[in-house]
């Protein structure tokens, strides 16, 4: 049986501390390396083996692993191109959402279905705000240049699913160029909260919806996805946000 001493050494020895070892060497060298390419490589390199290897960030960096993961129930009717905007904002801002069964009606024999977020409470209220402002520019847009309803509906459905796109090319990229000690560090953040958004849904028991994001008017579409192409996805200024309570209060 081994000493204390002996199980020290052994433990601190172990294939995981040594993998943990070689991830921050390059973490290290992410960060530090005046060379562009030799960042992006090491980068690279250094979330490969985290994947691989099953790791968290918070194994091998100071950071805490504990992340505080809250959900807030909105209350919203999505409808499809809302859920693709939803999609989107959640993309952007390190959240996730559940769809939640709202009934209604005399015989309550009516569903709607309500979004319920998953993150950490500042990025909800980010996602929330973005997606609240974006939601609201689409529809006043389309009620601008369009007096049909298939035509209104044709036109948000091409701006969400372009914004949509965006938002995943845009976290798609800041996988890939890890170049600056900020781009390092937002990295090591992301993995964190998408990390514990993860945990938190996989308490729960969830199903999966099937989206419907048909359209019936192309040039109406296309003037949608346009739209969608050149709109703001990073707004700082403050808007008015969707209404939303936790379940607890």
């Amino acid at each position: 049986m081994p000493t204390i001493n002996e199980a020290s050494s052994s433990s601190s020895s172990s294939p995981v501390n040594t993998m943990a070892q070689k991830i921050r060497k390059l973490l290290a060298l992410a960060d530090g390396n005046k060379n562009e390419n030799e960042r992006n490589s090491a980068m690279k390199l250094a979330l490969e083996l985290l994947s691989k290897h099953n790791l968290e960030m918070s194994h091998v960096t100071d950071i805490s692993e504990d992340v505080d993961v809250i959900e807030y129930d909105a209350f919203l009717k999505l409808d499809p191109w809302i859920r693709t905007i939803m999609h989107a904002a959640c993309t952007l801002y390190y959240t996730r959402f559940i769809m939640r069964p709202i009934y209604s009606g005399y015989y309550s024999d009516r569903k709607e279905w309500h979004p319920t977020f998953v993150g950490t409470a500042e990025n909800i209220d980010c996602t929330m705000e973005i997606a609240s402002w974006l939601i609201d520019s689409i529809r006043k847009e389309s009620n601008w240049l369009f007096r049909e309803a298939y035509e209104k509906r044709s036109f948000r459905v091409g701006a969400a699913d372009r914004i949509l796109q965006r938002a995943n090319q845009l976290i798609a990229e800041e996988k890939q160029v890890c170049g600056s000690t900020p781009s390092n560090s937002l990295m090591v953040l992301r993995n964190q909260l998408e990390s514990a958004n993860q945990k938190f849904m996989d308490k729960k028991n969830l199903g999966t919806f099937q989206s419907r994001g048909s359209y019936h008017d192309r040039t109406a579409y296309g003037l949608g996805q346009s739209y969608g192409n050149n709109v703001n996805l990073g707004k700082t200024g403050k808007v008015k946000a969707l209404s939303y309570h936790s379940p607890s209060s």
